[in-house]
């Protein structure tokens, strides 16, 4: 245990839809903390599968928990967005530690991050993690460990460094004073969401640089297995992107530059994946959204060379492009007999 004259209460969050495969790994790693002072806070998005069954289960193994667990259930399904605000809310922590229901942590871990926040009062740790594959193991390494509040921040909304609110202790004080939470409904990237204010409003990050969490990557189910397919992942991205965007917006210029930019690089990166597979509603959203954006950041991807090179060269093999075929050849055969 800590020893310290100052164990602040952690909150430990965890949302619950449809994980029976994984949950009983996950709460078994949470009840058997290190630490002490704790409160879990579960939130059932209305699982249609043994889920909380399976929760009641191994609580009753950990009677001494009993007192500290509350679930909280969702009338109905309402997203992983509007679970991650219910937890929040329903919070009393001074820090707050999340963990998805299919993951799983060291049972050092809340110990050894409120150990690291203890010598430089920070007010957010991320510790480091590994990645489990079907196949391999890996250190899971995305750069977002050791570094200062302002490279942080830039190399989270550039897509350089993980965004999730995971592998973290995050201050509550940080929700509270500044609302932070997440759009309903909006759960694609709803992490990126709640990471990005936090990371603005804190005073100091720091690092425990040690692996205390491990990332579930075998779960084919999950909404960012297969994203390049799921359009509606896509769209809840691109929803996020401008959030944070607006978000910035008289605050910090070189921010809006840096969401500004990788939300035109991911739409334009969704738009050819569509247009490939021909799916015309998918590539046309992916136009709206880059449109959405000012027009000085369209250079990043040669937008109006790119345009010009689809429709001349017929890439975007769509109903819609005979036409546009038809008046080319009807333009080029006019230039040809009438020549100015």
């Amino acid at each position: 245990m800590i020893q310290s004259l100052y164990s602040p209460l952690v909150s430990i969050l965890v949302p619950v839809y449809n994980v029976e495969p994984y949950i009983e790994r996950c709460v078994r790693s949470l009840f058997e903390q290190t630490y002490s002072n704790l409160e879990f806070v579960f939130c059932d998005d209305c699982s249609t599968d043994a889920s909380i069954q399976i929760l009641d289960l191994v609580l009753k193994e950990y009677p001494q928990r009993a007192t500290h667990v509350r679930i909280i259930h969702h009338e109905r399904n309402m997203g992983s967005a509007s679970a991650r605000n219910t937890l929040i809310a329903a919070s009393k922590g001074v820090f707050l530690v999340w963990v998805d229901s299919d993951d799983w942590i060291e049972t050092n871990a809340v110990e050894s991050l409120i150990a690291k926040q203890q010598e430089m009062d920070a007010d957010i740790v991320t510790c480091r993690c590994y990645g489990h594959y079907d196949d391999t193991v890996r250190e899971y390494f995305d750069g977002g460990c050791n570094l200062d509040k302002d490279t942080l921040l830039e190399m989270i909304l550039s897509g350089k460094c993980g965004s999730s609110v995971c592998r973290r202790l995050i201050r509550r004080q940080l929700h509270t004073d500044h609302d932070i939470r997440c759009l309903d409904g909006v759960d694609g990237r709803d992490d990126f969401q709640l990471i990005i204010p936090l990371v603005y409003y804190s005073k100091k990050v720091d690092t425990a640089d040690i692996f205390l969490f491990h990332y579930n990557r075998t779960q084919h189910q999950s909404i960012t297995y297969d994203y390049m397919n799921n359009l509606t992942y896509q769209v809840q991205s691109m929803r996020s992107r401008l959030y944070i965007r607006d978000f910035f917006l008289g605050k910090d210029n070189r921010c809006v530059r840096i969401v500004s930019e990788e939300m035109v690089s991911m739409a334009y990166k969704y738009m050819i994946h569509h247009y490939k597979h021909r799916n015309r509603k998918g590539y046309h959203i992916m136009v709206d959204y880059i449109e959405q954006t000012e027009r000085k950041y369209w250079g990043k991807i040669g937008w109006n060379r790119w345009i010009k090179r689809v429709v001349e060269k017929n890439y975007y093999m769509m109903s819609m492009t005979y036409p546009i075929r038809r008046l080319l050849s009807k333009l080029r055969h006019k230039e040809t007999c009438c020549p100015k």
